[in-house]
């Protein structure tokens, strides 16, 4: 097997890529140095990913099939993944988003058992009318577990105002009445369409021997080809709502303001250019030393609490900024306050930012996991090694400058507000 080498010139780092002949994408990060090693296996399949088509047919799953899905692969006949990895010390795990699952392992031994059990797990469903309807009161809990955390309802609810026509705007994990609708042969189908070489990565990080990575990733029993054709709205359109309020029990009301972006679309290139500039201009007015920040803890209109950020993908992308108050209206003003303030911008203050989220990056490359899990994404999206680390090198006066000056559109603006109840 020969291996395609990436290597920054800068950190030093290296990546090996390879193509296992049934068609799953890996990326090998070897470091000799680290004692852990991390795996992830990512599918681009998530909570938004409802309609597709089959031979010319629609089809609509009920929302909360991904995160369903994702639990009943944990378990197999043998009945006991989680005991396998825990007796040679590893930890195993798995995470729905809105458009990929992942499921990983760290351990510090036994790598290549860990890694055969892990594409074993997402390779040989297990999926029976027993253990579905036994899932589904353990799924159930955890659905009423969120719809009690007003973070989490806060959250949904300002979706639920940006995009009117996108799924997105359901919860990853459904609702009781959704998830009541799957079936054995939804999640079946489901694997069997989205669960396929085609659409998906496998990234391991740690010290490992690339070539033992690759032989078993060529064993992985997955089936090949890509998956169905997606029905998904982009929904670039107009917002649904303005604004949305609940009552709920919480410690502190909640105020969280979203601006929905019209250029999401499938070019890596451009939506990453797009999530480092907005992320260097929330991080310059927003940041815990921020002269705008600052100000307005000083004004006693905001405290700690305040956060920022930006939540982007193929289908859509918001940016938030949201804090606690025992004054929600005046939060909300202050926060709409800052997102329309004129920033000005010099080259020395676009050079500190781009070093401190430079710095951020090399952090991140400390981190097996982290290393995994980034580069699986990257491998997704079809993007090569260190593009982040480019487009930071790259970032100018003019394009940060020109993020920040439509960071606030009314027509695109909506807040979600929970108040004590």
């Amino acid at each position: 097997m020969t291996f395609q080498i990436v290597r920054d010139p800068v950190l030093g780092e290296e990546v090996w890529l390879a193509t296992t002949p049934n068609g799953l994408p890996l990326r090998i990060l070897p470091r000799p140095k680290f004692r852990e090693t991390a795996a992830v296996i990512t599918f681009q399949y998530g909570s938004t990913d409802l309609d597709f088509e089959i031979g010319g047919k629609r089809i609509t799953d009920p929302s909360g099939t991904a995160h369903y899905l994702e639990h009943k692969l944990f378990e197999d006949e043998e009945l006991a993944v989680f005991q396998r990895f825990a007796a040679r010390g590893a930890s195993v795990n798995a995470q729905t988003g809105f458009s990929r699952t992942s499921y990983f392992f760290q351990a510090t031994s036994q790598v290549r058992d860990n890694l055969i059990d892990l594409l074993r797990l997402v390779s040989k469903p297990h999926i029976t009318q027993e253990n579905v309807d036994k899932e589904r009161g353990i799924i159930a809990q955890e659905v009423r577990m969120y719809e009690d955390s007003a973070d989490y309802c806060t959250t949904f609810d300002l979706l639920g105002c940006l995009f009117p026509s996108h799924p997105v705007r359901f919860t990853v994990g459904g609702t009781v009445d959704s998830i009541a609708a799957i079936t054995p042969e939804t999640l079946l189908q489901s694997w069997s369409l989205f669960y396929r070489t085609g659409n998906a990565a496998l990234a391991v990080a740690g010290p490992v021997e690339p070539q033992e990575i690759y032989d078993l990733a060529c064993a992985c029993a997955l089936p090949s080809g890509a998956p169905p054709a997606r029905l998904l709205s982009h929904d670039r359109g107009p917002i649904g709502a303005a604004r949305r309020e609940r009552k709920m029990v919480v410690a502190r009301p909640k105020v969280l303001i979203g601006v929905k972006d019209h250029t999401s679309g499938s070019d890596w290139q451009a939506r990453t250019e797009r999530a480092v500039r907005t992320n260097v201009v929330l991080d310059s007015m927003f940041a815990t030393s921020s002269p705008l920040r600052e100000a307005m803890h000083q004004r006693g209109e905001v405290d700690d609490s305040i956060a920022a950020g930006f939540m982007g993908d193929r289908t859509f992308a918001v940016t938030t900024l949201g804090c606690e108050s025992e004054n929600p209206a005046a939060a909300e003003l202050s926060l709409r306050r800052a997102l329309a303030q004129h920033v000005e911008y010099t080259d020395e203050h676009i050079e500190r930012l781009r070093r401190r989220h430079l710095g951020g990056f090399v952090r991140g490359c400390e981190s097996v996991r982290s290393l995994a899990f980034a580069h699986s994404a990257e491998q997704l999206d079809g993007a090569p090694p260190f593009h982040t680390l480019a487009i930071l090198r790259d970032l100018t006066l003019a394009s940060v400058a020109a993020r920040s000056a439509e960071m606030l559109s009314e027509d695109r603006l909506a807040v979600s507000v929970t108040e004590r109840a």
